[in-house]
């Protein structure tokens, strides 16, 4: 860090670009460790964005884990009430298709089973939205009124779930891309090319 308080830029073997993209896996961990009781996970995936928000490709930062954790345990409060919410929805949804598939031979069963897995993605993108506004300064809160952002952010969801169903050990990893995505929806409409503050050097691992 130089005199004037900002982050001495460091170079790495593989280019800036790789930098981030570890960075991103290495919250993507941190996410899926902070998810593990499942009603946690808006609260993970807040501190996910948070920690996000906090890395430019400038080197490792060190300090994330401790302060993956403060925010985890900032969002735990309003982030369980989230969660505990959202698994109920989706338990509901999951339980009317599986009525639906026990009950045989029912007539347009696809069609049935595209709306609910499509509600499904409506509800896990809705509350990471509300997780990548959250702020350790403020509450939950609903996320604005952007149905472009919505769809952007549900083509990445999606793209998760077919990587995840395709290979599942891929999926402590895609959670830190899905919070990486969830973060550049929020700011692609920011007046400008305005960066976030880079990763603080200041507090130790």
């Amino acid at each position: 860090m130089t005199g004037t308080g900002t982050v001495t830029r460091r170079d790495t073997p593989y280019g800036e670009r790789f930098t981030l993209f570890a960075e991103v896996l290495w919250i993507g961990l941190l996410v899926a460790a902070g998810s593990l009781l499942l009603v946690t996970w808006p609260a993970a995936m807040a501190a996910g964005c948070a920690a996000v928000r906090r890395c430019v490709p400038d080197g490792p930062s060190p300090g994330t884990a401790r302060r993956f954790a403060a925010d985890w345990r900032a969002a735990l409060p309003g982030g369980s009430a989230v969660g505990a919410v959202g698994l109920a929805v989706l338990g509901f949804l999951g339980a009317d298709l599986r009525l639906a598939a026990s009950a045989g031979d029912l007539p347009f069963f696809w069609l049935l089973a595209l709306v609910i897995a499509g509600a499904a993605g409506a509800v896990v993108v809705y509350q990471v939205r509300m997780a990548s506004t959250w702020s350790s300064t403020g509450r939950w809160a609903r996320p604005r009124r952007d149905p472009r952002g919505s769809a952007m952010l549900g083509g990445a969801v999606l793209v998760s779930a077919v990587c995840v169903w395709q290979l599942t050990v891929l999926a402590p990893l895609v959670t830190g891309v899905l919070a990486l995505a969830a973060v550049a929806v929020d700011r692609r409409n920011a007046s400008g090319l305005r960066p976030g503050p880079r990763c603080s050097n200041a507090a130790g691992a």
